[in-house]
């Protein structure tokens, strides 16, 4: 017997509907268990929590377990029983199904590779029981099943699982005709205010060209220019940055076909609007993005356009005035950072690759989820020993970065490999080589779709996207420790970790991290260690004060002594005959050597010299 599912519902009314249904016992308490607790997790009475599948997704993806002391496998139960109450108010998409597959869309499946078809099997078996074919799929019931993702399922980052699909839906329709031919829009949800290169004059892309082509290629015959050619990535953010100011003087009232050159942007006017577009979006402040480009827009008028100084000192002016200067690392980086004030949180962190590789031997889903944790594990692991950027973990090649001298092993990077341009060479230690072989070994193989020398291998025989790889790192991290972390943070933290450990050894961590200044680590991992510090120069003060204490014990110690030694030795003096008074004692003292003023003090009390 089944409850029937109310117009509105909230979590006190799954109460009655679980009591309504002819489940076992046993099933009913866990799943009511499972209720309360996620009310009391919210931190809401069960009467005011209305059963939104996609409001509570949204309020359970805020939780971490680990805060409440619960396990993963834990919170995983009880958000299952907990999807399982849901089903009895709405309609629910189910996580997995064991419903099959239709025989026509399993026909469609077999031709594509195998990381597809574990992405798109769920999309099949939901179409198939709708009784929709392949042939006959439109893109509104793609559409279904995305709205389905979003609002029916609990299962967390659902946007970012209908992206993966979109990406193997539309590689399908390209590659396979067999596959269903509808293309899925892939919609950016970031607001955009960038202009297309064909909305400007075309001079205006010549120009960009011609100035970007002297970035890249130096003229050593030029009196004046770079000194060296720029690095493919500044090439492309300039790139990114010229159409980004065009499109702020657009959209600031100039016809974008009339932008025709990059002496346009600099003009006092059109360099105004541009600033104050960038500043309006930004509540009147400035910010890292505007800074930059008040500075690339000076640096245009200096050296491309050549403006005339009186144009220039103004431009160069709002320049400096809306630059950032950066001491040390920025308030959100900080923020994130003061967890690893924590040691359990330390040891937690440090232990975490060991903890997801037991996870990944004992896990129950599928090779390829499990093979992708492998990774990750891995991934981790690197990183916490030798903190490199992301896209050079991303493209590490088994065959170039990992060099083997005897039985060790190194990790090894050239200059023209480094952001810095400074070679890289970090000796893995044994718990990480470790780890390293357990992932090529058993793991690896998996997630090769051709030849490919990758550590992590990613589609055509080229390796995992950095972005990608950065997005299963953090997920992970913020799964398994609960704490906000993103790529660029595991050398932050490994620098607060060394120095917490060492205070001051400013120089180990310049050269682990690549920084060519000294400088430029004191200003980052100054704020840092300021805990730690504080914790050594209160614990040498501590330490200094119960020295003091015992030093004025032992001198009160040894005075006491001396005071006792006098006493026992009155105490054993024998007395005076003839009943001699302390008057005829002191007078016997006086007779022997009085002191000075002495008679005089006598002769006033009576005593007989």
């Amino acid at each position: 017997m089944t409850a029937s599912k109310p117009s509105r519902a909230t979590l006190e009314t799954l109460l009655a509907l679980i009591d309504a249904t002819d489940w076992p016992y046993l099933v009913k308490r866990d799943v009511k268990s499972s209720v309360r607790t996620v009310a009391r997790f919210i931190g809401a009475d069960m009467a005011d929590i209305e059963v939104d599948v996609s409001v509570l997704r949204r309020r359970l993806e805020g939780l971490s377990p680990e805060a409440f002391g619960l396990t993963k496998g834990r919170w995983n139960n009880i958000r299952s029983l907990f999807g399982k109450a849901l089903g009895l108010a709405v309609e629910m998409l189910p996580s997995s199904s064991k419903a099959p597959v239709l025989p026509e869309w399993d026909e469609a499946l077999a031709l594509i590779p195998d990381n597809r078809r574990w992405h798109l099997k769920p999309v099949a078996r939901f179409m198939g029981n709708k009784g929709i074919l392949p042939v006959a799929v439109t893109l509104a019931d793609l559409e279904a099943y995305h709205a389905a993702l979003v609002s029916d399922r609990l299962r967390s980052n659902p946007e970012g699982t209908w992206n993966t699909i979109t990406w193997s839906w539309n590689a399908c329709v390209r590659e396979f005709p067999s596959w269903p031919q509808v293309l899925i829009e892939r919609i950016s949800r970031k607001e955009s205010y960038i202009l297309p290169w064909e909305a400007f004059d075309p001079a205006y892309r010549i120009d960009c060209d011609a100035y970007l082509d002297r970035l890249a290629n130096v003229d050593l015959s030029a009196d004046e220019g770079p000194l060296r050619a720029a690095r493919p990535a500044t090439i492309e953010t300039r790139c990114y940055q010229l159409r980004v100011l065009a499109s702020a003087l657009a959209l600031s009232g100039r016809e974008a076909s009339s932008i025709n050159s990059i002496s346009d942007l600099v003009e006092l006017e059109s360099h105004e609007k541009i600033i104050r577009f960038f500043l309006d979006r930004h509540d009147g402040k400035s910010s890292p993005q505007v800074a930059q480009l008040a500075g690339f827009l000076r640096d245009l008028a200096k050296h491309w356009v050549k403006v005339e100084p009186k144009n220039l000192e103004k431009i160069r002016r709002v320049a400096s005035r809306l630059a950032i200067p950066r001491q040390g690392m920025t308030r959100k980086n900080r923020d994130r950072l003061s967890a690893f004030d924590d040691p359990e949180t330390v040891h937690r962190y440090l232990g975490l690759p060991d903890e997801i590789r037991r996870d990944v031997e004992k896990g129950k889903a599928s090779e390829r989820s499990r093979a992708v944790l492998a990774g990750t594990a891995v991934a981790i692991a690197i990183e916490q020993v030798a903190p490199i950027r992301r896209k050079n973990l991303a493209a590490l090649s088994l065959a170039t970065n990992l060099v083997q001298r005897g039985n060790r092993l190194y990790l090894v990077y050239c200059e023209d490999e480094t952001k810095n341009e400074t070679n890289i060479e970090f000796e893995l230690p044994e718990a990480t080589v470790d780890i390293l072989a357990w992932f090529v070994r058993e793991w690896r193989p998996v997630l090769l779709s051709g030849p490919n020398d990758a550590l992590f291998p990613g589609e055509n025989g080229k390796a995992k996207k950095s972005s990608t790889l950065a997005i299963q790192v953090t997920d992970t991290i913020k799964r398994y420790l609960g704490i906000t972390f993103n790529m660029h943070l595991f050398r932050h933290a490994g620098g607060k970790i060394f120095l917490d450990a060492k205070p001051g050894q400013y120089e180990v961590v310049r050269r682990v991290l690549g920084h060519k200044s000294l400088a430029t680590t004191t200003s980052i991992y100054t704020g840092a260690e300021t805990r730690s510090a504080g914790q050594l120069f209160a614990k040498v003060i501590n330490d200094r004060r119960i020295d003091i204490e015992a030093e004025l014990k032992t001198k009160r110690g040894k005075k006491n002594a001396r005071s006792m030694a006098t006493i026992k030795h009155e105490a054993v003096q024998p007395p005076q005959q003839g009943g001699q008074t302390r008057t005829s004692s002191l007078q016997s003292q006086a007779s022997r050597t009085p002191p000075k003023g002495y008679l005089h003090w006598a002769a006033d009390k009576g005593v007989k010299s």
